[in-house]
């Protein structure tokens, strides 16, 4: 049985620290061309030489996150997933800062139920979209927001360092659009 429960900075006085890990095979390789009028730009699947691996450990409660909602899915008592949403006030979405489903609870589908409780609340708050970011090497969260109704909305080269495309690291912004009328 899963059940997802909301989680307060005050329960966790030491804070919360969450170890974010995932292994891929695949990543999108960004191409981007200038050309006699503006540019050209495409992400294209590529395959790793061998898998790739990234793992680092976050606090879910950091300052910048203040004011955030912070979800657990837990199965049969068990922790198995965290999730950390904002309001944005100033752009009126909803931004998954986090979201962490532990690697012996990966494609049981407590994933979706996270993801199905932030368009809830997007739709209790509100916003317009959900907006969330992910890495050109993370294929298989790629794939999973896609299979969750998110679309690709942009990319930043050289977020975490300046080389970002070497790297096959790239910054992916992916959005849902929760209100078309916006």
């Amino acid at each position: 049985m899963v059940s997802i429960r909301q989680i307060y900075l005050e329960e966790y006085p030491v804070g919360k620290k969450i170890t974010f890990q995932y292994t891929s095979k695949k990543y999108y390789k960004v191409h981007s061309e200038k050309t006699e009028n503006g540019w050209n730009f495409s992400l294209v699947e590529g395959a790793f030489e061998t898998p790739f691996v990234k793992e680092m450990e976050e606090e879910i409660f950091e300052p910048y996150k203040e004011g955030s909602e912070v979800y657990v899915a837990e199965i049969e008592a068990q922790e198995a997933a965290v999730m950390v949403i904002q309001k944005m006030e100033w752009n009126n979405t909803l931004l998954v800062h986090d979201l962490y489903v532990k690697p012996d609870f990966k494609n049981s589908g407590i994933g979706t139920r996270l993801i199905e409780q932030a368009k809830s609340r997007a739709i209790e708050l509100g916003v317009r979209l959900i907006a969330l970011e992910t890495q050109t090497s993370n294929f298989p969260a790629i794939q999973f927001y896609l299979k969750n109704g998110f679309e690709v909305i942009g990319f930043n080269t050289m977020s975490y360092t300046n080389d970002d495309v070497k790297n096959k690291e790239v910054r992916l912004e992916m959005a849902y659009i929760v209100n078309d009328g916006c």
